[in-house]
């Protein structure tokens, strides 16, 4: 038997850099912060929000490639007491997914796990969420490449279920009646040379739920430098129409300044 267990050890560590040979781990980044004040008079619930977010391809083959990203948002209501940038809610996002890209598109499966945390505030039932989507876009959309991208127009359209299944007796979407959704992305380049760059990037979010149809749109507009696939700017936001449940600035004004690579 031990020369048996031995004989499979072997095998295993021979066989192990051939059925590896055609992956490679390039342990590539990008990402994006911001923070940005709120321009409505009102700051009692909407006053600043600040977010970081980190995307890395982890495995690749050929076109596929299997890829992690971490988000986390901070929403800063009314400040109190002589406290700056104290967040009251934050909203995490862990994803997991695989990519398909070649010259003519870029298709993308994930998992988003992802809650919402009232900060030093005891609140029961916070919401969390885990939703399926598929994404279908232009092949300069990947987060690795779009920022490199020299096209004046790039899209992106990710489909989404909300599945209420039990486990443990709990609901993997606890907290909201979202069912599917809809999240259409573009980017237009107004102007762009070696160094600047204004572009235009309207978002359209439709969520359908038990209830309702909500609706996140947002018109942005970006000015900013850019240094190789790096970029710091000021963007300039204003929610077109909002009503979701969750967080729902509608008709409100933000402006940012944000970093991108």
């Amino acid at each position: 038997m031990e020369n048996r267990k031995n004989i499979f050890w072997c095998l295993i560590l021979i066989l192990l850099p051939y059925s590896l040979s055609g992956f490679d781990i390039p342990l590539r980044f990008s990402g994006r912060a911001f923070l940005g004040k709120y321009l409505n008079s009102d700051t009692s619930r909407y006053n600043m929000d600040a977010s970081v977010k980190l995307y890395c391809t982890v495995i690749e083959q050929g076109p596929f490639s299997f890829f992690l990203d971490y988000q986390d948002d901070l929403d800063m209501a009314h400040q109190k007491g002589g406290v700056s940038l104290d967040p009251r809610y934050a909203h995490y996002y862990i994803t997991g997914g695989f990519n398909y890209l070649n010259k003519a598109i870029y298709i993308a499966g994930y998992l988003i796990h992802d809650c919402i945390h009232d900060i030093d505030y005891d609140t029961p039932g916070t919401p969390v969420f885990n939703r399926f989507r598929i994404r279908i876009a232009a092949p300069d959309f990947h987060p690795l490449l779009r920022l490199k991208s020299t096209k004046r127009f790039i899209w992106s359209i990710d489909l989404g279920a909300y599945p209420h299944w039990k486990y443990h007796g709990w609901d993997i979407n606890a907290g909201g009646d979202y069912r599917y959704d809809i999240l259409v992305k573009s980017r237009l380049s107004i102007f762009k040379n070696s160094l600047f760059g204004v572009e235009l990037a309207p978002e359209f979010h439709f969520t359908w739920g038990d209830t309702s149809l909500y609706h996140q749109h947002l018109a942005r507009l970006q000015l900013y430098y850019s240094n190789l696939s790096r970029r710091i700017g000021i963007e300039c936001s204003y929610h077109l129409y909002n009503n979701d449940p969750i967080k729902n600035p509608d008709k409100l004004w933000i402006l940012s300044v944000f970093v991108e690579f």
